[in-house]
């Protein structure tokens, strides 16, 4: 959960505590904890609250309002309602063909739906950029090997079947995990501090969900929003290697030597 994601959650969160044992609210408040900026924040918030809520119950409801808005008359016939009742005086098969053609136009206007944004592996490699880039929400499981790693996994809808580059595979320089949602998806990150310097981070989901998925064990590498990118398909996975630097650490990660194709290392949760 990102640090925007829990303010808009905690927006709607009352200052009385009234929904302190919601599991909506359960993981929000939880990143409040840890953040302090967020913290600030949401204290701020709560007392606003209390505030709007204090004044609103120091206003004095008039003692004759509900009798007036009882006794007020029924309003006229909307302009709308007149209308459609002269439609219906009118011939029978007009003013049926007109209601059909109405219920249609309306049928259509409340079904219409946007179109979905762009689900190609474009948008999935610049929204996963932009996950690598987020230091506030980085990772969500701490762990310092691939056992560890694929027990989180294993608890958070996570793959548990990866096969990954020889510099990658025993996992050291593993710092921690986190599973993201892609258009209903599941997409699994591994965060890596690789040589102790370079920052790697590899994001895995199943290549069917999309439309044009990286080659086969042929490594593509490309730069995104400043970060260097490599991506390929192996195994019915597709793979996204994102460093935060330049394309050195990931050319050689992928280089033929310790590329998938020579050495696999096939980590199950066992």
């Amino acid at each position: 959960m990102t640090h925007d994601d829990a303010k808009l959650i905690l927006q709607s969160y009352r200052s009385g505590g009234q929904d302190a044992g919601d599991p909506y609210f359960v993981e929000a408040l939880a990143l409040a904890k840890t953040d302090a900026a967020l913290a600030g924040w949401f204290a701020e918030q709560q007392k606003f609250d209390a505030n709007v809520s204090g004044g609103l119950q120091q206003v004095r409801v008039p003692a004759q309002l509900k009798a007036k808005i009882l006794a007020r008359q029924e309003p006229p016939p909307s302009p709308i309602a007149t209308w459609w009742q002269k439609l219906f005086s009118q011939q029978p098969p007009l003013a049926w063909a007109l209601a059909a053609l109405i219920i249609l136009v309306l049928s259509l206007a409340m079904f219409w739906k946007k179109p979905e944004p762009a689900a190609n592996f474009a948008a999935y490699s610049a929204q996963m950029v932009n996950a690598a880039a987020n230091e506030k929400a980085h990772v969500a499981g701490h762990a310092s090997d691939m056992k560890q790693a694929l027990a989180w996994f294993a608890g958070h809808q996570g793959e548990n079947n990866l096969v990954l580059p020889a510099l990658l595979n025993d996992g050291k320089g593993l710092m921690g995990c986190r599973v993201l949602d892609w258009h209903g998806q599941k997409v699994s990150m591994l965060c890596y501090m690789v040589n102790d310097s370079a920052h790697v981070d590899v994001f895995v989901a199943e290549a069917n969900i999309f439309p044009d998925a990286p080659p086969v064990d042929q490594p593509q590498f490309a730069r995104n929003d400043g970060m260097a990118t490599a991506s390929w398909t192996h195994d019915g996975k597709a793979y996204l290697a994102i460093n935060h630097g330049d394309e050195t650490i990931l050319k050689k990660m992928l280089s033929p030597e310790t590329s998938v194709q020579k050495q696999k290392l096939y980590c199950r949760l066992r």
